[in-house]
């Protein structure tokens, strides 16, 4: 994107989209990671936002201390009026892309997981993550072993945003997923 118009309407769509305060740095590396925008034209388009009063400070610092902001009623109004300016696999891109720098624990996500036995040393694995009372993952397995079971309980617990990734990239076709790893 070379406009400053479409770079502010998408930065006002993602973090609406992403649904929790973030920093302009974290917003700012996602762009440039996918290509939108370089970041410090992110960075401009950002400070005019907040000039603007479309974002807005949210009171609450980061881990790092850093100032947070989220979308104001006025940005939500503009976001919802233009956001279709932007192509939708440009929207999407982005999207998976914040979602694997901002990890579920800093956006407040529930984390379940639980084995069962299922028939003699079988057991049943269950993975879920919940976003604002909304499953955004769930997965099944039949393991043959406990052992098996409590590695997968293990891994899923220890990085979920990884294996949400990378569920996401091999059902929505993404197979490099697999190979830039």
């Amino acid at each position: 994107m070379k406009d400053k118009s479409e770079i502010k309407i998408f930065i006002l769509h993602l973090m609406d989209r992403i649904g929790y305060a973030v920093n302009c740095n974290d917003i700012c590396s996602i762009l440039s990671q996918e290509s939108i925008a370089g970041y410090f034209e992110c960075g401009d388009c950002f400070t005019e936002l907040i000039e603007a009063g479309h974002l807005i400070d949210s009171g609450k610092p980061d881990e790092r201390g850093e100032v947070t902001y989220c979308v104001s009623e006025s940005g939500k109004r503009i976001e919802m009026a233009l956001s279709d300016q932007i192509s939708s696999s440009i929207k999407e891109a982005s999207y998976r892309s914040a979602i694997r720098y901002l990890s579920f624990e800093k956006r407040g996500a529930i984390i379940n997981c639980h084995k069962t036995p299922i028939d003699g040393t079988k057991f049943s694995v269950h993975c879920e993550i919940v976003e604002k009372g909304r499953r955004v993952l769930e997965i099944n397995i039949d393991v043959d072993s406990e052992k098996e079971a409590d590695t997968m309980l293990l891994n899923f617990r220890r990085r979920p945003e990884v294996v949400f990734q990378g569920t996401m990239a091999l059902v929505s076709g993404e197979r490099n997923y697999i190979f830039e790893r």
